[in-house]
């Protein structure tokens, strides 16, 4: 075979090998068989007279030459995709396509639910892969390894794109059922201080946790007890300690009414703007779907476009609650 045999599928088998390291991967991404994956590696290498990549102990390494010409194979297929963009009719029900998501803890469940009740039955042969994403992970969603984060506030990286499905109104301060400060009607910052914060964090990004950075301010200390991105362990440890949590997120507080054990009260509105101009100091306060520039396809749009809209609607069902 001769370069002038090259096909956008033999292109995008090619990234796909390349992204993943593993040809069974590909081929679940690509929604085709491993022996379709071996046969196009097979005429890529006759094009190439390379072997292109060589089997491992942890997967396929590319040779230098699968190197070289890998950021044309990007440019091929993106210009394939405006192409396909332009000129063809998207219909959800035939697309294939497998989309990484990665999601903070809070939002896995909703997340979940939008692919099973709103896309899996319009886009029966797309495959989701959601983990739970408790790292920066904005290398991978501008190379395009991720094609979705779904996070409580915008990355503030240019490469990257962020859209809004929910603006965050009310801020709450969770505890064991029976706390001490539940049994008050109001609560002082001067209060919640005495008692050690549980912090639900995903990952480090601030200097301190916010409820001690305004218990900071007026010259109050408050103590961190721990800090976690599992809501599961947070509950638990809520419910046997006295330490005390801030949250922001509807379907966190939608969660909870189904933990027994576990109470929350409405900050004060003071505490509350505090708070979140505390955290926009840092990331554009809110609930976004953050992407980068990578994948611009028919299908990647539209799931783009309905997940945003599945995850504003559970949003507001569960700001109803």
């Amino acid at each position: 075979m001769t370069i002038n045999q090259l096909t956008y599928q033999l292109c995008k088998i090619f990234l796909a090998v390349f992204k993943l390291r593993n040809a069974s991967q590909a081929a679940t991404e690509l929604g085709i068989s491993n022996s379709a994956i071996s046969r196009a590696l097979a005429s890529l290498r006759e094009m190439y007279d390379d072997p292109l990549f060589v089997r491992t102990q942890s997967g396929f390494c590319p040779t230098q030459k699968a190197v070289e010409i890998s950021q044309t194979m990007v440019e091929i297929v993106q210009l394939f995709r405006k192409m396909d963009k332009q000129h063809s009719k998207f219909d959800p029900f035939t697309s294939e396509g497998a989309f990484e998501l990665r999601v903070y803890d809070e939002f896995c469940f909703p997340t979940l639910k939008v692919i099973n009740e709103k896309l899996l039955p319009r886009a029966p042969k797309m495959r989701f892969n959601t983990r739970i994403l408790s790292h920066n992970c904005i290398p991978e969603l501008i190379n395009g390894e991720v094609d979705f984060a779904i996070v409580y506030e915008g990355f503030g990286d240019p490469r990257l794109n962020y859209e809004c499905f929910a603006e965050t109104s009310d801020i709450y301060l969770f505890g064991r059922t029976g706390h001490p400060l539940f049994t008050q009607k109001k609560f002082s910052i001067d209060d919640i201080s005495k008692y050690p914060l549980l912090e639900i964090d995903n990952y480090s990004d601030v200097a301190c946790p916010l409820l001690v950075g305004v218990c900071e301010e007026k010259g109050l200390q408050m103590q961190v007890s721990n800090y976690t991105e599992s809501l599961a362990a947070a509950f638990r440890l809520l419910m046997s300690t006295d330490s005390v949590a801030v949250v922001c997120n509807q379907f966190t507080r939608q969660y909870s009414k189904l933990v027994p054990g576990v109470s929350y009260m409405t900050l004060s509105r003071q505490v509350i703007n505090r708070i979140k101009k505390m955290r926009s100091a840092e990331r554009p306060i809110g609930n976004y779907i953050v992407y980068g520039n990578t994948n611009q396809s028919p299908a990647f749009d539209w799931v783009k476009r309905e997940l945003k809209k599945g995850l504003s609607e559970e949003w507001q069902t569960a700001l109803n609650e």
